[in-house]
């Protein structure tokens, strides 16, 4: 069993909600104007093949109801007394062994707030065959604590509900895990034979487990993207917390800065295209920023004449590089994106390039023009075409990342991973050390095909032979970082 197929999802979910002042059972409280479960269905259904939710019995037919024809699979099983998420877990078992799955995920209901990318990185980090892996976070106040030995195992589980002694900032898993099935078969039944009941609710944990099986084999941990995935909803307080972070992941600002120089043929036909895509599905909105790098034509007017973009004009002419670099430096958005002013690139594709990042797949994502395409396109020459895809060699030669389109133009960066980097170049290598940089930072690069549509030289392409070296050069300057 390979990718989702080998994985299930075990959601312990037998609360009622009291807490939240809640008519229903809890996994069926609305966060954001959506049940938990649905949620949870949505960012964990690219991983898992089967849900096993854990509800009380008095809950049992409403959630029934409610998950009813659905495409996913899900199986009920009944929890009758609320003693503990170590029991709630244990009743999971039945179908865990008739399932086959190779891997087990655990979460607790109300942990909504777990980012897209968290839950990539596990499935990611859970590839080791490690017996556990679970992502967490250092934060103030924490709710649980993972203690670690000078070797950095995890030595000790504290939690605060249970009246523990705990630090002014500790280590805090965040309610996700992630279990070979020998673990979840063997190991948590043999931990559970002898676990008690916890000191102030009585309650049976399953915390306590990871020490005492990281005492006995490997325990993987990765840290979570966002503070707010360590945060339950267990109160109006806290509901009120993740739904405010889920609206900032639904409002997210894609700025796309678009270096220029003579493009009075081209830009507004560009910018009219821009205007013409509709991000609001991936919950991105727009900032368009075109850096005029002292054109002596009409492209700044141009530019004008469109209220929706900012125009910034450099002082000299400096080079692309130069430009771009002013660009990100101008970029307000969650996420930047570097665009050709010459038609090359077409805008309808920012779309699936989003995609990998909503979706958690991707830290970076190139816009590849040769993604299963082994000629040249329409009206690009064959030494244009070589000249590419040797550069996609000659990045893996000193890089170590392979990618089959690294000269793109269409490049999609998380903002701050882009402003972190001391960039020195401003010609057309930018591209390369930026490439090279993020690949010695260990960014997860991804691809998507894209259109193309390539200028000749007679309709001004500028790139020649001389780029070609001067990008071997970059490649190797910046192999590491």
């Amino acid at each position: 069993m390979t990718g989702a197929a080998s994985r299930l999802l075990v959601v312990p979910a037998a609360g009622m909600g009291s807490r939240l002042g809640a008519d229903r059972p809890k996994l069926l409280v609305p966060v954001a104007g959506r049940p938990m479960i649905d949620h949870l269905v949505e960012l964990y259904r690219p991983y898992v093949s089967l849900f096993v939710l854990v509800v009380a019995s008095a809950a049992r037919e409403a959630v029934r109801r409610h998950l009813a024809g659905r495409p996913e699979r899900f199986v009920l099983v009944e929890q009758s007394a609320p003693t503990g998420m170590l029991d709630a877990i244990l009743l999971a078992r039945a179908a865990v062994e008739q399932s086959g799955a190779t891997r087990i995920w655990i979460t607790w209901a109300d942990q909504v707030a777990i980012h897209p990318r968290t839950a990539a990185r596990l499935a990611e980090a859970s590839a080791t065959g490690a017996p556990l892996v679970l992502p967490t976070i250092v934060r103030r106040e924490p709710y649980t604590c993972l203690e670690r030995d000078a070797s950095g195992r995890i030595a000790a589980a504290r939690q605060r509900r249970e009246g523990e002694p705990m630090p002014d900032t500790g280590e805090s898993d965040v309610g996700l895990f992630s279990l070979s099935r020998e673990a979840f078969i063997d190991g948590l039944p043999a931990y559970a034979a002898a676990a008690a009941g916890g000191a102030s609710t009585g309650e049976r944990n399953f915390l306590p487990f990871i020490p005492w099986l990281a005492a006995r084999g490997e325990v993987g941990t990765f840290p979570c993207a966002e503070d707010i995935e360590a945060v339950g909803v267990n109160t109006p307080e806290e509901l009120r917390a993740v739904e405010a972070a889920l609206e900032r992941r639904r409002s997210r600002t894609l700025s796309i800065v678009i270096p220029a120089y003579n493009e009075a043929r081209f830009i507004g036909t560009l910018l009219d295209q821009i205007r013409a895509v509709d991000l609001a599905p991936l919950g991105f909105t727009k900032d368009v920023i075109v850096v005029d790098d002292c054109s002596t034509d009409s492209t700044p007017d141009i530019v004008r004449a469109h209220a929706d973009v900012r125009l910034h004009r450099m002082p000299v002419n400096g080079g692309k590089g130069r430009a771009v670099r002013a660009g990100i430096a101008l970029a307000g958005g969650d996420y930047l994106l570097i665009q050709d002013a010459d038609l090359e690139y077409d805008p309808r594709d920012y779309a699936p390039m989003l995609e990998p990042i909503v979706q958690g797949r991707a830290d970076i994502v190139y816009g590849s023009r040769y993604l299963g395409r082994g000629r040249p396109w329409p009206n690009q020459s064959w030494p244009a075409y070589l000249g590419g895809r040797s550069l996609s060699l000659a990045a893996w030669l000193w890089t170590g990342r392979y990618l089959t389109d690294t000269v793109t133009a269409l490049k999609l960066f998380p903002r701050d991973r882009l402003t972190s980097l001391p960039l020195e170049t401003s010609g057309f290598e930018l591209d390369h050390e930026i490439t090279a940089r993020m690949a010695a930072r260990g960014l997860r690069i991804g691809e998507v095909p894209i259109r193309y549509y390539p200028r000749s030289r007679a309709e001004g392409k500028k790139i020649g032979l001389r780029d070609w070296f001067k990008a071997n050069r970059t490649f190797f300057k910046y192999r590491k970082g």
